[in-house]
C-alpha cells in the first residue's frame, strides 16, 4: 500500500471517472475525498488539509487555472496539484502557470499517476 496515509482530493465532473480515480487511489491506501466541481472543492480545501489535489481542468463552474490559483491561495505549496485533462494547449500552459505541479493528458496510464505519487516525497512524508 504505497499511498497509505496520503490525503487526496479528486476533482472531476464526470462521475464515472471520479469514482474510478477514488476507488483506485483507495486501493493503494490513500484517504480520498472527491468533488464534482470547483465550488465543492474549494469548500473541502477550506475545511481540511490535503497532500494532493488531482483535478480535471474542464469543470462546469470554475475554469481549471482559476481553481488551481484558488487552491494555491488556500494551501500554498503544502498541497501538490496534479492535473489530468483532455485539453491541449493553451490550457496545459495555463495550468502550469497557475501552479500545477504536474499535468497529465488523457488518456493517461494509471501507472504514470501512481508512479508520480509514489516517487514524490509525498508518500514518504504522509
Amino acid at each position: 500500500m504505497g499511498l497509505r496515509g496520503l490525503r487526496i482530493l479528486v476533482i472531476e465532473d464526470a462521475q464515472d471517472i471520479r469514482e474510478v480515480f477514488t476507488l483506485l487511489l483507495r486501493a493503494e491506501g490513500a484517504d480520498v475525498d472527491s468533488a464534482a466541481n470547483g465550488r465543492e472543492a474549494t469548500e473541502l480545501v477550506a475545511q481540511q488539509r490535503f497532500d494532493v489535489v488531482l483535478s480535471d481542468l474542464g469543470l462546469p463552474d470554475i475554469p481549471g487555472d482559476v481553481l488551481i490559483r484558488e487552491l494555491r491561495a488556500r494551501s500554498g505549496r503544502a498541497t501538490r496539484v496534479m492535473v489530468v485533462t483532455g485539453y491541449g494547449e493553451p490550457f496545459l500552459t495555463r495550468a502550469r502557470q497557475a501552479g500545477a505541479d504536474v499535468v497529465f493528458t488523457k488518456p493517461v496510464e494509471w501507472s504514470r499517476i501512481l508512479e508520480y505519487l509514489e516517487r514524490s516525497d509525498l508518500a514518504a512524508s504522509a
